[in-house]
């Protein structure tokens, strides 16, 4: 009886654990995606609704938003609707979470310019190559303090990504007061995270790579169909310039009423 009594309860710790995992994954994923990939980014990141099922190892992300760096006019760099993920379900109790593939629908990229050299793709990018430079150089120190990190709410797992595939992603040029949207390439990257010996990736560089991979295709883009018409934008600017001078003229009256 007892060796029953056992065995049940076993089983009940077992399910009672399971559940406890499956039920916390949206508050857990939400939470990691929003802090590395804010801290990657340095603007913020927003995940909301992550669904999964347990029985298929499907899940569906309703929403992420990354916000554009200060002074521009548009919200969002990015907006992602429409993200599929397909998780091997064994690694979520493990220190390697393996995501098998991660399938991103139609999201819309705006690239905007505040001057010459200045525009938000480029601030981005910028953002996540200092974000790497310093994780790299206290990569040392993070492998030291790692094994006693093994903190609730999944903060030192890593990961994998077997496949991710991001298709019909729209880019909206914002540039000289007119909008041009045009199709990016299909954006198909390959075992994320298994260079480090198959034992995956912290989440951070995880994002950073992907992220840096598509804004790289993005800027390649905006270069050769060139949406980034710097002659126009500085014509127009050097004429809202003449023009204000003009203007101010005639409130002078310097030359005269005409």
């Amino acid at each position: 009886m007892k060796k029953r009594y056992i065995l049940l309860a076993g089983i009940v710790a077992i399910v009672a654990g399971g559940y406890y995992i499956y039920s916390s994954l949206d508050r857990i994923v939400s939470q990691l995606v929003n802090k590395y990939g804010s801290e990657v980014t340095g603007t913020e990141v927003n995940l909301q609704g992550f669904h999964i099922s347990p029985t298929e190892g499907k899940a569906d992300i309703e929403k992420i938003t990354i916000a554009n760096p200060k002074n521009y006019k548009q919200p969002y760099l990015f907006d992602l609707n429409k993200i599929a993920v397909k998780v091997d379900m064994k690694s979520l109790t493990t220190d390697t979470i393996v995501i098998d593939s991660v399938d991103v629908v139609k999201p819309a990229i705006t690239y905007e310019m505040l001057s010459l050299t200045q525009n938000n793709i480029k601030e981005i990018m910028d953002n996540i190559n200092n974000y790497t430079k310093k994780s790299s150089s206290a990569n040392e120190d993070a492998k030291a303090s790692e094994k006693t990190a093994q903190q609730e709410d999944g903060s030192s797992k890593k990961v994998i990504i077997k496949r991710l595939t991001i298709s019909e992603a729209s880019l909206t040029a914002a540039v000289g007061g007119q909008d041009t949207t045009i199709t990016l390439p299909t954006i198909e990257m390959k075992n994320i995270g298994q260079e480090q010996e198959n034992q995956g990736t912290s989440i951070p560089q995880v994002i950073a790579k992907i992220l840096d991979k598509v804004l790289s295709v993005a800027m390649d883009k905006v270069v050769t169909n060139n949406l980034n018409d710097l002659k126009n934008v500085a014509n127009e600017n050097l004429n809202n310039v003449v023009g204000g001078v003009k203007d101010r003229i005639k409130e002078l009256g310097i030359f005269g009423s005409n």
